[in-house]
């Protein structure tokens, strides 16, 4: 079967292919930020019906927007973003599977061992999904630091919540 999974965003989504467990391909969609973001929502569903077309695309799996998000825009973007994926897999006849972040951190242990009280922790979690990302299918992703533009935690992220799909069946 063939999967995509992403880690979406409005500004910079990140993007992978598997055939059954190997990964084909992976990268990242990056909108212009001077961009409404309803037009980038546009955008990245523009360039990922292409990316479902070119790998014929069975399975979309995608991460559940978090409710707790304490910024009201920032989730309305992204549960507006998740219901355009919806409607794009429904429209091109694929399986959409959504998952929590939750679920997919700890089934990967992800979770071990954060401090309770450390402020860091979603750069924490982010420079670990790059780190193992790189082990599980032997790749060079980057994390340079919590602040860093070059950092390809987005395409991490995305690996392995389509990891955690295929290897829960």
């Amino acid at each position: 079967m063939i999967r995509m999974g992403l880690d979406g965003s409005t500004k910079c989504s990140g993007w992978c292919v598997f055939d059954d467990d190997k990964l084909l391909c992976y990268g990242k969609i990056n909108a212009d930020k001077n961009l409404e973001w309803r037009e980038r929502v546009v955008y990245m569903m523009k360039e990922i019906a292409v990316l479902i077309k070119e790998y014929n695309v069975e399975e979309l799996c995608v991460e559940n927007p978090v409710k707790t998000i304490a910024n009201v825009n920032t989730l309305e973007q992204l549960f507006s973003l998740h219901g355009a994926l919806l409607g794009v897999a429904s429209a091109l006849h694929i399986k959409f599977t959504p998952i929590n972040v939750s679920t997919w951190r700890k089934q990967l242990g992800l979770l071990v061992d954060i401090p309770k009280d450390t402020k860091d922790k979603r750069s924490i979690l982010k420079e670990r999904s790059v780190k193992l990302a790189n082990e599980l299918y032997d790749l060079n992703l980057i994390w340079k630091s919590k602040t860093s533009k070059e950092n390809d935690d987005d395409i991490s992220d995305a690996i392995l919540i389509a990891h955690t799909v295929i290897h829960k069946e």
